[in-house]
């Protein structure tokens, strides 16, 4: 079935009260969190997939995204980057779609458009975007969560996320008209959830900010929050202790991130559109030493030397 430029082989029976679970790659997906959500999530729940757009070269260039080479035994498969659709069904609750959004590089209008298409045809009842973004916070501390919502209200204490209205101004992605227009087109409640990963990490798979992610979720799914990825994270921070002892710098850099938000309180609320050091708090820009900024600046030249034109994480 053509649910805009979507190729969709419709659930049946017809799925019930589904919530959307949707990220967006590369634009607010560091450190893999959301991808890693909706794996874990498709695993637990079965997830089947449904469909992709049907000639996703309209919207992606791909000398930027690039096509893989996939052996299975004797066969070679080409793997083209595309926006998919799962679907998870669950026993006298609301089932799930998963929806990994792979942002255009044209025809955005008509993206989105069929986006909002498909929501509606698979009667949607609520919009959920996850992502990840850098920000200045230590890892030894609880990983900050802030998101926003609309037409409903979340309970109070809710995974220690701050609820509220994005304060953002600049550049940002058009896929970021979708979440607007659930709520004003469809009138369907919304829900974004946006974790602060620590800058000075940038860990290709970041399990902690992951584990963050779905322990908010099971709060709300009523799954248990015993994930392997609770560990694998507590495990990846646990390196960077012995790290700091031999790099003066980056000890200090967190000391004073500690010291930050321990007198500032939880970052600003963020669409994802920053993802540098460049976070507000209480209004004012956070001022770094020269040496921090040059020791940030050396870890950015290292990571973009070691990267090649494909985005990360996508």
């Amino acid at each position: 079935m053509k649910i805009g430029d979507f190729e969709i082989e419709m659930p049946e029976p017809p799925l019930q009260d589904p919530h959307c679970i949707a990220i967006l790659k590369p634009w607010i997906n560091v450190g893999n969190v959301g991808k890693i959500v909706l794996r874990r999530l498709g695993k637990m729940y079965a997830s089947e997939k449904i469909g992709q757009l049907g000639r996703p070269g309209k919207f992606y260039d791909f000398t930027r995204y690039r096509p893989s080479i996939r052996l299975r035994g004797d066969n070679r498969t080409v793997r083209v980057p595309n926006t998919r659709v799962n679907y998870a069904r669950r026993s006298g609750a609301n089932d799930l779609v998963f929806l990994e959004l792979l942002e255009p590089h044209a025809f955005a209008e008509d993206f989105n458009d069929s986006v909002i298409e498909l929501l509606k045809a698979l009667k949607i009842t609520r919009y959920i975007q996850l992502g990840g973004m850098y920000d200045s916070v230590s890892h030894s501390r609880q990983l900050p969560v802030t998101g926003s919502a609309r037409g409903w209200t979340p309970s109070e204490g809710f995974g220690d996320v701050k609820i509220g209205r994005s304060r953002y101004q600049g550049p940002t992605s058009m896929t970021s008209q979708i979440s607007e227009r659930v709520w004003n087109d469809l009138n369907v409640e919304t829900l974004s959830l946006m974790v602060h990963l620590p800058l000075y990490l940038k860990l290709d798979d970041d399990y902690a900010g992951s584990a963050r992610i779905l322990k908010i979720l099971s709060e709300l799914y009523g799954f248990s929050s015993a994930l392997p990825e609770v560990e694998m994270g507590e495990k990846q921070y646990e390196q960077v202790g012995p790290a700091m002892n031999n790099n003066p710098q980056l000890k200090e850099m967190v000391e004073r991130f500690e010291r930050e938000r321990e007198s500032d309180g939880p970052p600003a609320d963020d669409d994802g559109s920053r993802t540098n050091n460049e976070e507000e708090i209480s209004g004012d820009r956070i001022s770094l030493s020269p040496e921090i900024e040059q020791f940030l600046s050396d870890i950015a030249e290292g990571e973009s030397e070691g990267n090649d034109t494909e985005p990360s994480g996508a």
